[in-house]
């Protein structure tokens, strides 16, 4: 099946923070791989507050009503918590399809990208403008901010242009390549 529908389990109480970071990394992992992923923990914290039984318990339920919905349960991390448990008996009996994903598989893949920034100034007969150097439609991309430094001096070095300059500088997580999924 392709771009299957992901529930995204993975520990929030305890140093939320760093938790929620994980879970955004394990769905940018899981977009990485052609699914689409939910992780409510990410979501209904905004809404309920975990610290109050009733609501906590309102959001375990839509939880585990998107579970249903979903193709796939990934259980992320190196630890299951009281409320990835809770996620893993329901989609037993639901007979879901379980993946672990270890920590280090997922922050592995998340490995930095670096580009290019295009400067066009002010000075310039079409104004200023500011974008990514892309090859093929596709913003170009660097493993290292020191290989995209190397080839941005060999563009300024070649510009006849005064009013183009090019930097090096980390890509966003927006820029990734990833395995075909596009915005239309």
């Amino acid at each position: 099946m392709k771009n299957k529908m992901v529930y995204i389990a993975s520990p929030y109480a305890g140093e939320v923070e760093e938790n929620i970071r994980f879970a955004k990394a394990a769905c940018l992992y899981a977009i990485q791989l052609d699914c689409t992923p939910l992780a409510v923990h990410l979501l209904y914290p905004q809404l309920l507050d975990d610290s109050d039984p009733a609501q906590r318990e309102a959001g375990v339920r839509m939880g585990l009503r998107v579970l249903e919905a979903c193709d796939e349960l990934w259980l992320c991390g190196d630890r299951v918590s009281p409320g990835m448990t809770t996620e893993q008996a329901a989609a037993k009996r639901l007979d879901k399809p379980i993946r672990t994903i270890p920590r280090s598989k997922i922050l592995g893949a998340a490995k930095k990208k670096f580009g290019i920034w295009a400067v066009r100034c002010a000075a310039s007969v079409y104004g200023a403008a500011e974008a990514w150097l892309k090859d093929g439609g596709r913003p170009l991309l660097f493993d290292t901010l020191e290989e995209a430094d190397g080839h941005a001096q060999y563009l300024n070095a070649g510009c006849a242009s005064t009013n183009i300059h090019y930097y090096a500088k980390e890509a966003e997580p927006e820029l990734a390549p990833h395995t075909g999924m596009k915005l239309v």
